[in-house]
């Protein structure tokens, strides 16, 4: 059973937010460690990567389906930032 695009449009949007909100935890306490704003948002977004890539690796994608992925997940990154660019 396959779920509609609008279920799946939904359930990006939750995962966004939760994603969100450990974010801005992580930076909350990285600023507490005195980490400047660029080495935050490296290491944050990076994690973030690693952890979606390790995901699916373990869902069973090689790597040229995770590069694939991650470029898919780049370019829809770039028009996210695009369309909101104080976010």
């Amino acid at each position: 059973m396959s779920a509609s695009l609008t279920d799946k449009q939904k359930f990006q949007q939750i995962v966004r937010a939760s994603f969100g909100e450990a974010a801005k935890a992580c930076v909350r306490n990285g600023h507490e460690m005195t980490l400047g704003r660029p080495s935050l948002n490296l290491i944050v977004a990076s994690e973030l990567i690693k952890l979606g890539s390790a995901f699916a690796i373990r869902l069973g994608a090689n790597e040229d389906g995770v590069a694939h992925l991650a470029r898919s997940c780049y370019n829809e990154a770039q028009a996210l930032v695009r369309a909101d660019p104080v976010g």
